[in-house]
């Protein structure tokens, strides 16, 4: 497990290092003997092609705009016969996914993630295997691993997700501040120095969104028990059910220390939500992944008329001179699902190659601002806010990464999230919630 973590680490700087333009795109991972999932090969005169609608399942719907202005009209200029149909999910991918499967009415392309229903569609033969597909090969083989199940890759990344702190250096410097917190003791410190001299809230989080509103709450726990465990050790100990986190009393008391600045109303934000919170100045940091950042920090700097006034770093939940845990993932995916029409399939596979060239990819990468695992992907193909830039450049200094809230099963995920919006609602004390988690842990480990 640790030789998997330290390969997505490898590749996450590599990626950074490409966006920063630090250094050149990676050479492919090397495949052994791929099977094609493509059931058709293109036709080479699609003039004669009879017309299809390809529909696409697509879950960030921040980049939707993208879709319809760049990336829709320029595939259908170069592929007439085929008319793309977005099916905008948000967080009702996985009902949507399940319901439809069985219906046996999926869109060809979906928008995918790992553990839950998505091994289950693979199980069935209704999620394909993608490492045919050229594209394939210009995917980080940790990205790959991260989407194989049972030998299947039933899905490509579109990068990498990084928990992260976004602040309003405007409000920190009301507070007092000048400088971002660099540990625990500092970050509760610049809290209460927020909450009492400029009356906002502090710190918030999309706690609508249950793999946000894991990332206080695991960035406390990396922080705590890392140093002890290890990354590979950790990530283990969680999938088979032997994590003991009550016997680590200071991860209840940092949730205590920190449910107190918690906006009120943090576990009903949507992303959205937080970035208009963040937009509006009502607030001060907030949690938040990585993939948000083009809007929030465009919102800060907007709205402040001041382009260094946006600020992301690593969640500074280290004690002083201690190494700082940063929990890192890929993002969801695009997969492949099995059609009968040979035509459609035709039109899915010319679809998914075409999406995954970087010329291409970029409409995605440059809506939502985040660093892309594309090796093959050129610095000048690559858009990031300032603030997005600043934070890629500091991860390299960032020396373990660990992977956990989105890879545990959608019952362990759903429970977490509602006993951490108790304790941040102020229903629930952290040693309450601690032994609530650690239930849910023992009961339902990472089963698959």
């Amino acid at each position: 497990m640790s030789k998997k973590i330290l390969a997505l680490l490898i590749v996450a700087l590599m990626a950074i290092s490409l966006v920063t333009g630090c250094a050149q795109p990676a050479a492919p991972a090397a495949e052994v003997d791929p099977t094609p999932a493509k059931e058709t090969a293109p036709a080479a005169n699609t003039d004669e092609k009879a017309p299809v609608t390809l529909q696409v399942s697509i879950v960030e719907t921040d980049w939707l705009d993208a879709w319809e202005d760049g990336m829709k009209p320029a595939f259908e200029a170069e592929y007439p016969w085929i008319m793309l149909e977005a099916v905008s999910l948000g967080e009702e991918k996985r009902d949507y996914h399940q319901t439809h499967a069985a219906a046996n009415d999926l869109p060809p392309v979906i928008q995918t993630d790992v553990g839950g229903i998505y091994y289950d569609l693979v199980d069935e033969g209704i999620l394909l295997d993608v490492s045919g597909y050229e594209v394939a090969a210009n995917i980080p083989q940790s990205y790959k691993d991260a989407y194989t199940y049972n030998g299947v890759l039933f899905g490509l990344t579109q990068g990498a997700a990084f928990d992260a702190l976004f602040l309003n250096m405007s409000i920190l410097a009301e507070a007092g501040w000048t400088t971002a917190p660099t540990n625990w003791e500092e970050f509760i410190q610049c809290c209460k120095d927020i909450t009492e001299k400029t009356g906002k809230a502090a710190v918030t989080v999309a706690g609508a969104k249950n793999t946000t509103m894991w990332m206080p709450f695991e960035s406390i726990v990396l922080n705590v028990i890392g140093d002890q465990l290890g990354a590979g050790v950790y990530e283990e100990q969680i999938r088979n059910g032997s994590l003991d986190l009550t016997a680590y009393p200071e991860i209840a008391a940092r949730l205590d220390q920190l449910a107190p600045y918690m906006m009120t109303g943090s576990s009903q934000n949507s992303e959205d939500d937080v970035t208009a919170i963040m937009t509006d100045g009502t607030c001060a940091m907030a949690i938040a992944g990585n993939w948000t950042a083009s809007n929030i920090c465009s919102g800060i700097t907007t709205a402040s008329g001041d382009e260094t006034a946006a600020l992301i770093i690593a969640p500074p939940f280290n004690d002083a001179g201690k190494t700082c845990w940063l929990s890192a993932t890929p993002e969801s995916a695009f997969g492949v699902s099995k059609v009968e029409d040979p035509n459609l399939a035709e039109a899915r596979d010319i679809f998914y190659e075409w999406l995954f060239k970087p010329e291409n990819f970029k409409w995605i990468q440059n809506a939502r601002g985040t660093l892309p695992v594309l090796t093959n992907m050129t610095a000048d193909q690559v858009v990031l806010p300032d603030a997005v830039a600043a934070f890629s450049e500091a991860t390299k200094n960032a020396t373990t990464f660990a992977m956990s809230f989105n890879n545990v099963t959608e019952t362990v995920n759903i429970d977490v999230q509602t006993a951490l919006a108790d304790l941040f609602s102020g229903n629930a004390a952290g040693a309450d919630t601690v032994a609530k988690i650690q239930s849910l842990y023992a009961a339902d480990p990472w089963t698959k």
